[in-house]
């Protein structure tokens, strides 16, 4: 099939105003993330089952008519593994597009792994081969070759057909109202906006780490976050994790006792004092951080939420891996011990009839 390479802020108006009443549009991204913090965004492809484009994103800077498409509520935004195409759309448009429907989840819902590919599910619903090859392509380079732009179409191609077929059996196994909302649920997750003082949260073995130095480590971890946002660096290009946790458990007072702790000579010579002084400052102390496991009847509750789901799986044709996943079972668990938190997936929505039976002989356990 045909497509428009667009390229300027005239011919996306255009696109946009062909595409505007359409009742469902395949959206896909190609980007580069691999030192960055932010994805870096080298393609866009629209389909609408008449139209197709491929947007260059590289010399366009009106972006309003697509913003408008990408939040209209009659037109349904389908992808396939939306996770890092939503971190594209905000960070470029500040949107996350919506109603958005995700064929890797709506396919979860007939017996296909959680993380299935596009590839696999186009050849098994539709009988189509697809060419992978280009894979691995560094989209920011111009000019795209021809191999690269089918590769990049075929993306959003089928995906209209495939998903009207996922539909189709999931609206005749009465399963399409749960895999929406398990649509919406991966929007809401990516919604929640990271505050750097919640960085050190996400810092492996923090919890083997206590007061003074949990303290430490919440301000580096601080540091490093809003390093990365400022300079566009990935993470651990700024500081590894692991250092950090290390300036944190042994609080350095030299260059030399930095370079101990594996710091390299460039970070040394970039960010070494700056560390020190940090470590050096009068630090609040933070409770420990409760393993997971640590939590009370940890071990009987997973359990038994796990037989219940092998049962459900037996009654209903769901895979465990969709029913119940570790943090599912670690937020159940954690509400158990502290009702005033947010009530947990599995006692919401789509899973709450399924498990609350279950739940309900599950719960003293954690009460005693």
């Amino acid at each position: 099939m045909s497509y428009q390479f667009i390229t300027t802020n005239a011919q996306l108006a255009a696109y946009c105003a062909t595409i505007n009443q359409s009742p469902a549009i395949a959206l896909d991204t190609e980007f580069v993330r691999t030192r960055t913090f932010y994805p870096h965004l080298g393609l866009l492809q629209v389909f609408d089952g008449q139209s197709a484009a491929l947007i260059d994103p590289l010399n366009i800077t009106d972006w309003d008519c697509f913003v408008a498409i990408l939040t209209a509520n009659h037109i349904q935004k389908y992808f396939h593994s939306c996770s890092e195409d939503i971190d594209v759309f905000q960070h470029y448009f500040n949107c996350i597009p919506t109603p958005l429907i995700d064929s890797q989840i709506l396919a979860s819902f007939l017996d296909n792994p959680i993380s299935a590919g596009y590839a696999s599910l186009v050849k098994k619903y539709l009988d189509v081969e697809l060419d992978k090859s280009e894979v691995r392509t560094d989209w920011l380079q111009r000019p795209l070759t021809d191999k690269q732009c089918t590769y990049a179409i075929n993306d959003v191609l089928y995906l209209l057909p495939l998903m009207n077929k996922l539909k189709a059996l999931l609206l005749d196994k009465a399963w399409l109202n749960a895999a929406y909302q398990e649509c919406q649920l991966i929007v809401d997750r990516k919604s929640e906006k990271l505050d750097a003082n919640d960085a050190y949260l996400h810092i492996k073995n923090n919890w083997q780490l206590n007061g003074q130095s949990l303290g430490v480590l919440q301000k580096l971890a601080k540091w490093r976050y809003n390093m990365a946002k400022t300079g566009d660096i990935a993470l651990n290009f700024v500081v590894h994790e692991e250092i950090l946790w290390k300036i944190a458990r042994y609080k350095p007072t030299s260059l030399a006792e930095l370079a101990n702790l594996s710091l390299k000579g460039k970070e040394i010579r970039l960010y070494g004092q700056i560390l020190l002084d940090m470590v050096a400052e009068p630090t609040n102390e933070i409770a420990p951080i409760k393993r997971i496991t640590s939590y009370p009847h940890y071990k009987k509750i997973a359990t038994l939420l796990k037989q219940a789901a092998d049962k459900i799986a037996e009654q209903t044709g769901l895979s465990n891996e969709l029913l119940l996943s570790r943090r599912l079972i670690n937020h159940y668990v954690q509400w158990q011990a502290d009702k005033t938190m947010p009530t947990p997936e599995i006692l919401t929505g789509w899973r709450k009839p399924l498990f609350e039976k279950k739940l309900n002989e599950i719960s003293p356990v954690g009460n005693n």
